[in-house]
């Protein structure tokens, strides 16, 4: 398919280059398909063929070598026992091919009745079946009309696959915002320090660390949907014993498995996403993905503050949980697997891989993947030539740096300024009214700022955002009320806004396709280490100080040292490119 879409080169004719090369299945009708290829077309004579000779290509051992049996024969050397192979090979073939083209029926034009569907007459040859199989009028379409539909095709996004999907993400992003406005009071009852609340937040970081690879490997190898329903139980587990904490230690070992959940139920949906999209719809699907998870966690905060107001702290905690449990349920009815399943052909015994019947030792473990250890070495390996290149290794720390300020001031520090008795003493509710606000801004401002970061470039874009966001961290501690106080948010949620796009956008376009993945990931990496660093870093600050405007402050001088060195780079990497 795709040689017939970018190459346009007479894909048949090539096609039956190779099957001649192997004297196999040339017929009278493919001779007049053949010729009406030549002309422009393509029809079932010739997607049979091109079946056929990739079957055998995928699977050697079972045909043309005596491997595994067909239709309950076993391979060997004797014609008859060819000759049945070769039958169920077309027929096989012959049903894949009307399958495919059945697509097209639409876009199809007229085409004379077959009784063969491409095979010869009875008696020609032993390696066809014994009668003709009378077939309806096969499908024929013109090769522009087959590009032109194939692009529409690929272009289209799978909705019944998408938009389960999609109500998954806005009940996990609503959770997550409850939740935001709630923490505040817990670290009050409780009466951790900010230190230890900033150790907190940084445990989620931590088992995402460590929960990442792992995951990667157990999505590789039991599928996408299992990960997309278990996950959700170690995050209800995490969320609803939150309501049960009475000191440090629980705390802490909650967020452990909310940060293990959120590990394996990121990568089985991020790989969902690449399962069921295409190049040239990738982003268009997963538009409904990212807005529905952004729309969640933007109405969020606002219920989860009614919540806590009306119902209680613990007793919020335990609604989001059971949340979570429902979530699991919903998610194993409404979502599919969308994982390509292992290659099978009919004739393989018990459905195993191996035509033979029986899959080696060494073959097993090749399809099990790598090891843990192993995967996380070959990752290793891929970076260290990425981060050889100057543009990557400082973005990549650039990024990093932000995840130190961010989960130090955004995700540790601000809850508690808001509900500082001293200082604005917000309610639950007036909280979760704040980070929804954040939330719309972001939600409203990503596709403004995407534009203005294609105009003005990339790097300059970092620069402008987190220099942006540097400024309202400096600004915070001195907000006396909620005007100020908005205002200053309202940057900083602008500049947030700059950056969820910028470092993705720039990172792609200085690697290449092979590269991407890799770099993408080491990206996100720094970002997990930054975020495990800033909150525990930021709130021993909060505590050496005791004050909670000095700690924003240390916030607010890493993020402006790390716009300034990332500047100072670009400038002389610039410099140095144009001598």
């Amino acid at each position: 398919t795709t040689a017939t879409g970018t190459t346009g080169t007479n894909v048949v004719a090539a096609v039956q280059v190779g099957m001649d090369d192997e004297g196999r299945g040339r017929t009278d009708a493919d001779d007049v398909e053949g010729r009406r290829m030549g002309e422009g077309t393509i029809g079932s004579a010739a997607v049979m063929a091109y079946l056929t000779k990739r079957v055998r290509e995928l699977d050697e051992v079972g045909f043309g070598l005596g491997g595994g049996g067909v239709d309950g024969v076993n391979g060997g050397g004797d014609d008859g026992v060819n000759g049945d192979k070769e039958a169920t090979l077309r027929r096989y073939a012959s049903g894949e091919a009307a399958r495919f083209l059945n697509v097209f029926r639409e876009v199809s034009i007229p085409a004379e009745a077959t009784t063969t569907c491409g095979c010869p007459e009875t008696g020609s040859s032993p390696l066809q079946p014994p009668q003709p199989q009378p077939q309806p009028p096969s499908i024929m379409v013109t090769k522009s009309s087959f590009r032109k539909h194939l692009l529409q095709l690929a272009s289209e996004i799978d909705s019944r696959r998408t938009v389960p999907i999609a109500i998954s993400m806005l009940l996990v992003g609503s959770s997550v915002g409850i939740v935001t406005p709630v923490m505040p009071f817990v670290v009050e009852s409780i009466g951790l320090s900010p230190g230890q609340y900033g150790v907190v937040v940084s445990a989620f970081a931590l088992a995402k660390i460590v929960g990442n690879v792992p995951s990667a490997i157990l999505v590789e190898r039991h599928g996408r949907k299992p990960y997309l329903v278990h996950s959700l139980l170690l995050v209800s587990l995490g969320v609803g014993g939150i309501g049960l904490a009475t000191q440090f230690e629980h705390l802490f070992v909650c967020r452990l498995f909310t940060g293990l959940g959120v590990a394996a139920l990121s990568t089985a949906a991020t790989m969902t996403m690449a399962d069921i999209s295409t190049p040239l719809n990738r982003a268009s699907t997963m538009a409904p993905i990212m807005s529905a998870f952004a729309a969640g966690t933007a109405f969020g905060p606002a219920l989860g503050g009614l919540m806590a107001d009306r119902l209680g702290i613990s007793e919020t905690f335990y609604v989001v949980g059971a949340s979570y449990l429902g979530l699991t349920l919903v998610n194993n009815y409404l979502l599919v697997e969308t994982q390509a399943r292992p290659m099978t052909f009919p004739w393989h015994k018990g459905g195993t891989t191996a035509a033979a019947g029986k899959i080696e030792p060494e073959a097993a473990a090749a399809a099990a993947g790598p090891s843990m250890i192993d995967a996380s070495r070959d990752a290793v390996r891929q970076w260290a030539p990425l981060m050889a290149d100057g543009r990557i290794r400082n973005t990549v720390a650039m990024n990093g740096l932000y995840w130190v300020a961010l989960a130090g001031s955004q995700m540790t520090i601000l809850p508690l300024m808001l509900t500082d008795p001293t200082g604005l003493a917000l309610s639950a509710t007036a909280v979760g009214k704040t980070y929804m606000g954040m939330s719309l801004v972001q939600v409203a401002g990503v596709p403004l700022m995407a534009k203005f970061v294609d105009r003005i470039g990339k790097p300059l874009a970092i620069v402008a955002g987190t220099s942006l966001i540097s400024s309202s961290m400096a600004a915070l501690p001195f907000c006396a009320d909620m005007y100020h106080m908005a205002a200053a948010l309202g940057i900083w949620s602008l500049g947030s806004s700059i950056l969820s796009t910028a470092p993705v956008s720039y990172i792609s376009d200085v690697t290449t396709d092979k590269e991407r993945a890799q770099a993408l990931a080491l990206m996100r990496t720094a970002g997990d280490v930054g975020f495990l660093l800033g909150a525990s870093g930021i709130g021993a600050v909060a505590d050496l100080t005791g004050d909670l405007g000095s700690a924003m402050h240390a916030s607010a001088g890493v993020l402006l040292t790390a716009t300034g060195w990332f500047a100072v780079r670009r400038v002389l990497s610039d410099k140095v490119r144009n001598e």
